[in-house]
């Protein structure tokens, strides 16, 4: 790659993000719109707000960022085996990529309620009713739902740490919950390896 390549990549790369995040502000005024019409006391509620935005706006890019991650995530969701975990599985992009005849079991944990709705008819159409239960809540609630340490077989987690307030603590907790001899299937953003104002732009 010679230096005009490299400047233009980078520069591509240095838009996509201000792009991505313009579109999600497009997606903001539906959103307020629909609690509105379903909801109006959720409009109290910074946290509501802001769970409805996102799952507006995930139901249109959602299948998107599955279309340009599936070639590396597809094969490493396949690998599931036994207990699965599948952290913030939003509104089920992936569920069709299970291998069922590997699965005894999937917990979904995903703590945002607008994605109920697309997320239950996601496991019927990918024939996981029965298999796939929606923990709703986050990875601090997992003892509620009888998952205990060391009782799972698989972790799934795929382009969802990178959104999350702790990501270490995630982590660790999660870590916990793994049998000996379990695994854990990540497709995740990464830190970039450049230095400069690269590594400040990405906020590191």
């Amino acid at each position: 790659m010679n230096t005009k390549e490299f400047i233009q990549d980078v520069l591509m790369h240095m838009w996509f993000p201000v792009q991505f995040m313009a579109i999600s502000v497009s997606f903001f005024p539906g959103a307020i719109l629909s609690l509105l019409a379903s909801n109006p006391a959720a409009l109290m509620s910074t946290s509501r707000i802001k769970d409805a935005w996102f799952a507006n706006f995930w139901g249109k890019v959602g299948p998107e960022v599955r279309k340009t991650a599936s070639v590396n995530a597809g094969p490493l969701i396949q690998q599931a085996r036994g207990v699965v975990l599948d952290i913030g599985p939003g509104s089920g992009e992936w569920l069709h990529v299970f291998d069922k005849s590997r699965v005894t079991k999937i917990y979904g944990v995903e703590p945002n309620r607008d994605h109920y709705a697309v997320l239950r008819r996601r496991i019927e159409e990918a024939g996981l009713t029965g298999v796939y239960e929606i923990v709703e809540g986050g990875v601090e609630d997992l003892t509620k739902w009888g998952i205990q340490e060391e009782s799972v077989d698989s972790i799934v987690t795929i382009l969802c740490l990178c959104s999350v307030d702790s990501p270490e603590e995630m982590i660790e907790v999660l870590y916990g919950k793994l049998k000996k001899g379990g695994v854990w299937l990540l497709h995740e953003h990464v830190r970039t390896k450049q230095g400069g104002w690269v590594k400040w732009y990405q906020g590191e």
